[in-house]
């Protein structure tokens, strides 16, 4: 045998609980249908199928007066505050929408990008207060996954590889070049210039673990491009731990000269190279496809900022390699 339930579900919705607010505050009919410019016969027909809907009686009402009853007042009191609540979210919608509530999840890549986050996520805190701001701490290489899986909203990377991923957007942020990173009390520390072979015999350090490194296979491009090898190439996990072994005259490493190391006992020297391009650039990326309005805002900050270190003059570090020896030509001429 079958079965079947004819079952259905309450109909009361927000505007039954308006109209009945403004025939309680008011206590008449008549000046509750102006306020809420509705005729009064449906204004009293919206409260009767209200009080249908939940079997319970709210007003005394004759053609006098109109009155609430106890259950009228309790249930007064709680539609006030369903009514207040209903509008609070409705406007935290709106506001996240527009980008002005919500949460911004960002790839961190600590010391190098001290020259224009802080700056960047205290306007926008200073415009955007009901958006909170959430760093995930990754190393860049995980970022560009992070973003395709929908773990952080804006990331960073290195090199122009990134210009070719036709899903992403890209705003350059820092434009340096490399330098020889060693600690205060090397041999070298003190030379204005130093060449790769100069520095073979070093042991390298690339910033990374046994698998892909982007740190590494930059420096490694370096070499090759001046038909020399490092002596020997040391992976280290973490970036703090590779600014230690620097400082501790374990080995040596390359680094754009826009991070600024000398409290940590580091010094990054400019290299001379003929053959290969020591440029370094860090992208911010974020997904091609319907950014937030979170990431809009936060973007056109960071745009903002690149724009004025540009005007500033210190957005790029001066030049080397190729680029240095072509201005020096065209200052001769």
């Amino acid at each position: 045998m079958l079965v079947t339930l004819d079952y259905q579900s309450p109909r009361m919705e927000l505007r039954h609980l308006r109209y009945f607010v403004a025939v309680a505050e008011e206590l008449s009919f008549r000046k509750a249908a102006q306020r809420l410019n509705i005729s009064r016969p449906a204004l009293s027909k919206q409260v009767k199928d209200l009080e249908d809907e939940i079997a319970v009686k709210l007003l005394d009402r004759d053609t006098v007066s109109v009155s609430l009853t106890k259950a009228g007042e309790l249930f007064l009191e709680d539609s006030q505050k369903l009514l207040v609540l209903a509008e609070q979210a409705i406007e935290r919608a709106n506001q996240a929408q527009s980008g002005h509530r919500g949460k911004l999840r960002i790839g961190s890549v600590g010391i190098i990008a001290t020259d224009f986050l802080p700056t960047t996520l205290k306007i926008f805190h200073q415009k955007y207060p009901g958006v909170e701001v959430a760093f995930v701490e990754m190393l860049p290489a995980e970022q560009l996954d992070a973003l395709a899986k929908g773990r952080i909203d804006i990331g960073f990377a290195y090199g122009k590889e990134v210009l070719n991923i036709t899903s992403l957007r890209s705003l350059c942020v820092v434009h340096s070049v490399y330098g020889v990173a060693v600690s205060r009390q090397h041999p070298l520390a003190d030379r204005k210039a130093l060449t790769l072979r100069e520095i073979r015999g070093e042991t390298l350090l690339c910033l990374g673990g046994d698998g892909r490194s982007s740190h590494r296979e930059a420096i490694c491009q370096f070499y090759t491009d001046e038909g020399i090898r490092p002596s020997k190439v040391r992976s280290v996990e973490g970036f703090d731990s590779m600014v230690t072994l620097i400082a501790a005259d374990q080995g040596i490493s390359l680094f754009p000269h826009a991070l600024d190391l000398a409290n940590q006992g580091v010094v990054i020297i400019p290299i001379t190279a003929t053959q290969t391009d020591l440029d370094f650039h860090m992208w911010a990326v974020w997904q091609r496809h319907l950014p937030s309005h979170h990431i809009k805002h936060f973007v056109q900050l960071l745009e903002e900022r690149v724009q004025g270190s540009r005007e500033g003059g210190s957005f790029s570090e001066p030049l080397t390699g190729p680029a240095m020896k072509q201005r020096e030509t065209q200052n001769r001429n």
